[in-house]
């Protein structure tokens, strides 16, 4: 690493951009590393004269020098590390002539470096009031003498004139040092001006290029502007139609939504009425087949009652012949009575008696004669209602067997009804769950059909902005275009070269 990178190297980035802080940044880094390097060679003569408050003094003056070095490195204050190094600058130089025997110290020549190197480091501004805060130090040590407040120094005064021709060459190497740092940073500003010139010059050729490209890319960016904006007003209104048949679909879609629920409540209640209608077959059912088993047993009554009924024929058969028997009997009874009184007319008085018996027995032949008459007549009636009877069960056995037999057809229509209808309540069941599931599926249709209408019409106001945006823009690019010819065709005037211009030692 050379001098020159070692001075460039405490300078910060945003520093070196400008070249007049660059020039008072390379000056005040060479004179705070000049002081520092050269201070402890004069501390170390004093401390061989046994001066040691000089000596440390001088020591404790280069590190806070080096210091404020680090400083500008750090934080890039140049003006206020400027000030800083001047400050401790002159703290040194009057500790060196108050410990060296006041205004008569061989230090006192390093009062002219103060407002010097305020000058190179600081500016203008900064060199006066440091040259005046010098003359009022000067004055106090001088005072200071005079009055004896001073210590006096321990060196020989054989030792003055070598220590005074020390401080006088170290005087003028400072400030040989800091005009040679001046000038070089000077120089280097220079070439960095220069630098920038034709940087300028290349940017300008540049810059120019630039707007005739510019030029013709707003040109073309105003006919693709102007076909954007036919576009986007041509895609406003294809998003106005659309927002229209969505606002349609939404309506259409409500009254489908609406159809498909009065669909499903329909199914629904018609799947209720068919499990009722199931419920009532099953009891129709279990009726029908209470009614089968009721016939059913009816007529085995019926036939149980035509059985009994034939042998009560029987029976009144056997009572007819047993009448008839009873009625031969009282014929007979008659007919002996008959002759019985013949036989007591003949016997005469001994016969009267016997008479008497053979009326009576005569009498009673002729009631039961007659009462078997009623009987046989009662029987006879009897026998006919038994007949018509056991003609009427046999007829209503009959029909009881075809009314089975239609009951059972009917129980077996009846259970495939009930089959019918338990499948009917399935399947509405099913159509019902289906309509729900139709009916969930178009209210979120509904509601998709709803969103993208929203979003219809959203895209309809933001293509509007962008067909206003676009309209916007091609007007702007209509005025940049104008600007861009007016500063293309514009008198190009020389550019200055910073070589000519004189820079300023000195900062405000």
């Amino acid at each position: 690493m050379n001098v020159q990178s070692l001075l460039e190297w405490f300078i910060p980035p945003e520093v070196r951009t400008q070249p007049e802080l660059l020039i008072r940044a390379r000056t005040l880094v060479s004179a705070a590393l000049t002081a520092g390097l050269l201070a402890p060679l004069f501390a170390l003569s004093y401390f061989k004269l046994g001066h040691a408050l000089m000596g440390e003094g001088i020591l404790a003056g280069c590190v806070a020098l080096l210091v404020g070095v680090f400083v500008l490195k750090a934080t890039g204050w140049v003006k206020l590390t400027a000030e800083y190094v001047v400050c401790c600058l002159f703290g040194l130089v009057n500790w060196m002539v108050i410990v060296n025997g006041g205004i008569l110290s061989t230090s006192t020549v390093w009062f002219a470096a103060v407002p010097v190197a305020a000058v190179f480091v600081g500016g203008r501004i900064s060199g006066m009031v440091w040259a005046a805060l010098t003359l009022l130090a000067i004055v106090g040590v001088l005072l200071a003498s005079q009055a004896g407040l001073l210590p006096p120094t321990p060196i020989p005064h054989e030792e003055f004139p070598v220590l005074q021709a020390k401080s006088l060459v170290g005087l003028a190497l400072t400030v040989f040092i800091l005009s040679l740092s001046f000038e070089k940073a000077k120089s280097r500003g220079f070439e960095r001006l220069e630098a920038a010139r034709r940087d300028s010059e290349r940017a300008s050729q540049a810059l120019r290029e630039m707007m005739d490209q510019v030029t013709r890319s707003i040109d073309a960016a105003g006919a693709e502007s102007r076909d954007i904006a036919a576009s986007s007003a041509s895609m406003a209104r294809t998003m106005g139609e659309q927002k229209q048949r969505s606002d349609s679909m939404v309506g259409e879609v409500g009254q489908m939504t609406a159809l498909n629920a009065q669909n499903a409540e329909g199914a629904e209640r018609a799947s209720r009425t068919a499990g009722e209608t199931g419920a009532a077959a099953n009891g129709g059912g279990e009726a029908m087949d209470l009614a089968v088993r009721q016939l059913s047993d009816a007529r085995a009554v019926i036939r149980q009652a035509a059985q009994k009924l034939e042998e009560l024929g029987e029976r009144s058969a056997e009572v007819d012949n047993i009448v008839q028997m009873i009625r031969e009997i009282a014929d007979q009874t008659n007919l002996l009575a008959l002759n019985a009184a013949i036989e007591a007319a003949r016997a005469g008085e001994s016969g009267r008696g016997f008479a008497v018996v053979a009326d009576e027995v005569r009498k009673l032949a002729e009631r039961t004669q007659k009462a078997t008459l009623d009987i046989g007549d009662k029987i006879r009636l009897i026998l006919e209602g038994t007949q018509s009877s056991i003609v009427a069960m046999r007829d209503g056995n009959a029909q009881m067997k075809t009314g089975g037999e239609h009951a059972q057809l009917a129980q077996e229509k009846l259970t495939g009804i009930i089959r019918s209808t338990h499948e009917l309540a399935s399947l509405l069941d099913t159509v019902s769950a289906a309509q729900n599931r139709q009916n969930a599926v178009f209210g979120h249709f509904s509601q998709e059909i709803h969103a993208v209408g929203e979003a219809s019409g959203q895209l309809f106001s933001e293509t509007e902005r962008i067909a206003q945006a676009t309209r916007r823009l091609d007007t702007l690019l209509a005025e940049l275009s104008g600007t861009v010819r007016r500063l293309d065709h514009a008198p190009a005037h020389g550019t200055a070269s910073f070589a000519d211009a004189t820079p300023r030692p000195a900062y405000a």
